[in-house]
């Protein structure tokens, strides 16, 4: 494997995202979503965000009252990198909210390491462990305090000048709950900046004391704003 190339320091990179979606039949769906991957590097160092929200109301036919249902997932991530290696160590915390989620809302800080692979080229891969530390208020009213590993992959391939794909794979492991993300994203630009965003999604939680298992896929199309 090719060690990964020095990229330009002291300039924000990413990419941010925007859909939004109307449904009317039965009820009626509108549901927004905001996303964010950044990436600030330094010599030696290099500073990523993430950020997902979803905002979704739902409201049936002769129903009085709406379902609102707020979701977002945010994190911060400080790498440092070894002498002339690939290897880093780094730092997270993470914050998630689900309002009808195992968790309703979490807060987790993580630490490992990780190696990146490629990045001389038109592509490049994240690899991560590590291990930290969450408190959570589950749905049942408990609050929970409790050790946790992780493991991610990151991935980012330039098919073409136009064409980019990433795919991005977290997961959150502790003696009661694991959560899964993964996305797969495929960017068309239409200029410099801007492009139409593709994604596959998928979310899944379950704890480990029962049998109820909590997954979904959901296919999206946005509008995509690189920099």
């Amino acid at each position: 494997m090719a060690h990964a190339e020095a990229p330009a320091h002291d300039k924000l990179t990413g990419d941010i995202d925007g859909q939004y979606s109307y449904n009317k039949s039965e009820y009626t769906s509108r549901r927004l979503t905001l996303a964010a991957d950044l990436a600030y590097p330094m010599p030696q160092r290099e500073l990523d965000g993430e950020l997902r929200f979803d905002r979704e109301y739902i409201k049936e036919e002769g129903a009085p009252q709406a379902i609102n249902r707020d979701r977002y997932d945010a994190s911060l991530k400080f790498k440092q990198f070894f002498d002339d290696e690939p290897y880093y160590v780094y730092v997270s915390p993470r914050v998630r909210h689900n309002r009808f989620g195992y968790y309703q809302s979490a807060q987790a800080l993580r630490v490992g390491a990780g190696r990146k692979f490629g990045g001389d080229e038109n592509w490049s891969v994240s690899l991560e462990l590590g291990s930290g530390y969450r408190v959570a208020h589950a749905e049942d009213g408990d609050n929970v305090s409790e050790v946790l590993y992780t493991t991610s992959l990151k991935a980012s391939w330039d098919i073409s000048d136009q064409l980019s794909l990433k795919f991005n794979g977290v997961q959150e492991q502790s003696r009661r709950e694991t959560f899964r993300t993964m996305g797969l994203a495929l960017r068309n630009k239409l200029t410099n900046h801007i492009g139409l965003k593709y994604e596959l999604l998928y979310r899944r939680s379950f704890p480990f004391d029962s049998q109820e298992k909590d997954g979904e896929l959901s296919a999206e199309f946005g509008v995509s704003y690189s920099f």
